[in-house]
């Protein structure tokens, strides 16, 4: 068996160990160094097994959720493998219906914040037309205003989730989905395109109830992050150290184990069609 972990810098192991990280500007050598004290580095070891890393700093779900079809697509994870999806922040996905080289994010109430107003609609658009910058900049306040609904990220999340839910089933491989500091689903979901009932929850550490970070701070403990400082409401970009991946793999490990994840089930028709 091997392990096949995919997500953003909390997969990778930013943080893990900032002094020694901070030895080199060369990005594969940090990359290296990382994923010594990552979580799917401490989980393999618990389920005494090699691990394969797709975790890069700043991926978006959708990034995500292609790097793993794309694997499974070339048959480099089988049967005899197991897979653990840790999902980033919505905030990284890009809206299809805005300029693609505008890099425009919005997620959930945290629009209302003002570092994130002036990171995402007053700073998000660069060019040298100024006239079409400003007008630009100000639809962006109007659709925030008039426009915008969490529901868009609803529907786009319960895809991820059921197409690989659906895949990894049909294929008969075994796996487990959580979060890493943002929650998927929406614990108020449009009842118009709740489809929730349809997600194998025993297979999702922490569905609709915690995240990754909940874990670290219902510990209370400093030492479990980069900077060894507890963990603050708005807190952002910030990473455990390798004491907090260790405690991520720990409850992955009792998870699993827990929910008998890593028994093979017969492969067979999803009850989804």
């Amino acid at each position: 068996m091997r392990l096949f972990a995919f997500g953003d810098s909390w997969t990778e192991g930013v943080g893990g160990n900032l002094s020694e990280e901070l030895t080199t500007e060369n990005l594969e050598e940090r990359t290296i160094m990382r994923q010594k004290y990552c979580w799917p580095k401490h989980l393999s070891e618990l389920l005494k097994c090699n691990v394969e890393n797709y975790g890069v700093g700043a991926f978006s779900n959708n990034l995500i959720f292609n790097t793993i079809c794309h694997k499974l697509k070339t048959e480099i994870i089988t049967q005899d493998d197991f897979v653990v999806i840790m999902w980033s922040s919505s905030l990284r996905d890009d809206l299809p219906f805005f300029p693609n080289e505008d890099n425009f994010n919005i997620w959930g109430n945290r629009h209302k914040r003002k570092e994130h107003l002036i990171k995402y609609i007053f700073d998000g658009i660069h060019g040298e037309n100024v006239k079409y910058n400003r007008v630009e900049k100000d639809f962006r306040n109007f659709y925030i205003n008039n426009l915008f609904n969490d529901t868009y990220y609803d529907i786009v999340n319960q895809n991820y989730i059921l197409h690989l839910q659906f895949i990894f089933k049909e294929l008969g491989i075994r796996y487990v989905f959580c979060d890493a500091f943002d929650m998927m689903i929406n614990k108020k979901i449009n009842e118009n395109v709740d489809r929730t009932n349809l997600i194998d929850e025993y297979r999702y550490w922490g569905y609709r109830c915690k995240t990754m970070v909940n874990l670290l701070v219902d510990t209370n403990r400093k030492d479990v992050w980069e900077n060894n400082v507890h963990w603050a409401e708005h807190t952002e970009g910030k990473h455990p150290n390798n004491n907090g991946y260790k405690l991520i793999a720990d409850e992955l490990y009792r998870f699993i184990n827990n929910n008998n994840l890593l028994t093979h089930t017969k492969s067979k028709n999803s009850y989804l069609i």
